[in-house]
């Protein structure tokens, strides 16, 4: 393989393993760094940055803790009557962890949400975090064959506050509506807050990659707004402006608060907590205007986003923003094949037999401008021996033969540069797509979305597709190789195949094995269907 197509290979590692540095460095930061009125998380308490006071018609213990079950097909979730019906409890029918156990999105440390606080019309933050009463004289809810409603109250200087949920038979949203008893008595400037804090525990095995998935956002304008965390204090971002939701996710779950009409601005914080980042999301909303909300926890789930039709699709990780749209048709097409195709396995073999033909004639310019580089080589070789003491010669007289030739130095790379939006979008989409997980192959590739561990020994994990993907890399590069490739070309392909089976050992099986399949397309396509490079002899110009 000649040195510029070393060079764009090892670019195109470079990119893909810097890619979370790069996303953290242009991801939005805080444009206004005035902290707000706002819970923060630490250790289960409320931090103010104003008087917190209770409802004056709140005495502790005059409203018992109740919770009530409510289960469709999709969960099984417990709403508490504190703060008017949070989240104590939700696990999702369809999704299991890695100790087969019900995938669980509330944990003790995120079960202070959907928490409704607000300016009083004294200067206070009153935070509505009481025992609320239940209108229905229930326990439990099961729907199965319609909606069916609950409704939590309390009330503030002798003025009701309701909150009612309604849950729908197979489906993930909820929704929420609250009502204010002549607001204009009590809150300042008609403006409350809906809030959730805690985040979202992490559900996968390797939690350290589940981490790096963590975000939490509002959005504003139609672009996302949010600040990361940081080491030794939270970092807060508000922002006031039409905000059309706020959402925090993990790799492959996410918890979102849709308003049925634009709130007046939010808030979103974060810290780490040990070394798990933790989001809390707060929306300003105005009591003039609707009080209707729908919340979705569940799956990041590309088509459930995104017939909300607010954007919240964006979370669904697809690539870069400039190859979103390549990220949207790949998406697509890998869950169209698979309604025809009921094994993902098989669709990612598939898959990458359209991708490789669809490629193939910048592949085909690939080949092309290595031959005829490598039956330069030999050429070029000489005129650095004959102009070794003249750079500014030896540069023209190669420039010279090239022209004379038709070649082109950089012909091997711009094919490979113009693939890169493919390769991104491909390599976000395999590493995070929620239909992956759990997802089965065959044999030991029991899920796509984790490594094909066939053994551990001494704690140490055997993967099996990793190995074949750059023993395959290996060989087509080796093909590919100048017969009088020097020791620094060859040093430089020993490395970056080690440096690939690195990077790739722990990535989930369903990209190796869609790497695999692809660079064992590219060998056969090499060995069968391309001219085979003819090596020029020395002293001889191809005319």
């Amino acid at each position: 393989m000649d040195r510029q197509s070393l060079l764009a290979f090892l670019l195109i590692g470079l990119i893909i393993v810097f890619y979370p540095w790069y996303m953290s460095i242009v991801a939005p930061t805080a444009l206004n760094e005035q902290v707000a009125s706002i819970e923060q998380y630490q250790d289960e308490t409320i931090t103010p940055t104003t008087t917190i006071k209770q409802p004056s018609s709140f005495k502790k213990g005059d409203s018992p803790l109740k919770t009530v079950r409510v289960t469709n097909g999709l969960y099984d979730l417990e709403l508490s009557n504190k703060s008017g019906g949070s989240f104590s409890k939700y696990q999702l029918f369809n999704y299991t962890d890695h100790e087969d156990r019900l995938v669980s999105l509330i944990n003790t440390d995120n079960t202070n949400n959907m928490v409704l606080s607000f300016i009083s019309i004294d200067g206070d933050k009153i935070i509505l975090d009481n025992n609320w009463n239940l209108k229905e004289n229930i326990s439990s809810l099961n729907v199965e064959r319609g909606k069916q409603a609950l409704t939590f109250y309390t009330t503030h200087l002798g003025q009701e506050i309701t909150k009612t949920y309604t849950f729908y038979p197979d489906s993930y949203s909820i929704d929420v509506d609250i009502s204010f008893s002549s607001p204009s008595k009590f809150i300042s400037r008609n403006q409350y807050s809906l809030s959730w804090s805690g985040g979202l525990p992490p559900t996968e095995k390797n939690v350290k990659n589940d981490y790096m998935f963590f975000e939490g956002y509002a959005s504003l304008g139609g672009e996302r707004m949010g600040s990361k965390p940081k080491k030794g204090k939270p970092s807060t971002e508000t922002q006031k402006g039409s905000t059309l939701w706020s959402a925090i996710k993990t790799k492959y779950f996410i918890a979102a608060i849709v308003p049925a009409e634009p709130a007046i601005g939010a808030t979103v914080t974060s810290e780490l907590v040990g070394q798990m980042p933790v989001y809390n999301t707060e929306l300003l909303l105005s009591t003039n205007s609707s009080n209707a909300f729908t919340s979705y926890i569940g799956p990041l789930n590309y088509e459930s986003l995104r017939a909300f039709n607010v954007g919240l699709e964006k979370n669904v990780d697809l690539g870069w923003a400039l190859f979103r749209p390549i990220g949207q048709v790949i998406s697509w097409l890998l869950t169209k094949m698979h309604a025809i195709i009921p094994n993902y396995g098989l669709v990612v073999i598939l898959f990458a037999v359209l991708i490789k033909l669809l490629l193939n004639p910048l592949t085909v310019k690939t080949f092309e401008s290595s031959r005829k580089m490598q039956e330069l080589a030999p050429q070029i070789q000489k005129l650095k021996e004959k102009y070794k003491n003249d750079p500014q010669k030896m540069s023209r007289a190669q420039m010279e033969l090239y022209r004379n030739s038709g070649a082109n130095p950089m012909g091997g790379c711009l094919p490979m540069l113009i693939q890169m939006p493919i390769l991104v979008s491909v390599f976000s989409i395999f590493r995070s797509k929620i239909e992956f997980r759990g997802a089965p192959f065959f044999g030991w590739i029991s899920d796509l979305s984790v490594p094909d561990t066939l053994v551990e020994v001494a704690g140490f994990p055997i993967n099996i597709l990793p190995v074949l993907m750059g023993s395959t890399m290996f060989i087509q590069q080796k093909m590919m190789a100048a017969p009088n490739a020097d020791a620094n070309q060859k040093t430089m392909m020993y490395v970056m195949n080690v440096f690939f089976l690195f990077l790739f050992y722990s990535f989930p099986s369903g990209l190796n094995l869609y790497y695999f399949v692809f660079n064992l397309l590219s060998i056969i396509q090499q060995k069968y269907f391309m001219p085979k490079p003819a090596v020029a002899v020395a002293g001889t110009s191809k005319k």
